[in-house]
């Protein structure tokens, strides 16, 4: 499995696996290539972007747990929470988050590479 590096001059380096990259550049509306940049300029927008698509994931996760629990009440067992839960985009996305708000302070482009 091939690792993204994400690097900027706000923050240490970032290893994502390639899937959660490929995932994150289409929330930001990035070509998936080899190598690329969020100019300063565009920090602030793909900021949002990641951000409005955490908290779009968080608030459907929520929606589900809310109905699994109201259908537990209601009797029905198929729809019982298995009791582990998949890893989020908020926690694969956490790290790249936090460089995109220091390089907004710092007013510094994001690249990334293979």
């Amino acid at each position: 499995m091939s690792l993204v590096v994400f690097r900027s001059k706000a923050a240490g380096e970032i290893f994502m696996f390639a899937d959660t990259a490929r995932r994150i550049f289409e929330i930001l509306g990035k070509d998936e290539g080899p190598r690329g940049v969020i100019t300063a300029s565009q920090v602030p927008d793909a900021l949002d972007r990641l951000q409005a698509a955490v908290d779009e994931e968080r608030a459907a996760l929520k929606a589900a747990e809310d109905e699994a629990r109201g259908a537990d009440r209601r009797g029905n067992a198929d729809t019982e929470l298995s009791g582990q839960r998949a890893i989020t985009l908020a926690q694969r996305a956490f790290p790249l988050l936090e460089m995109l708000r220091a390089a907004q302070k710092m007013k510094v482009d994001v690249t990334w590479g293979v």
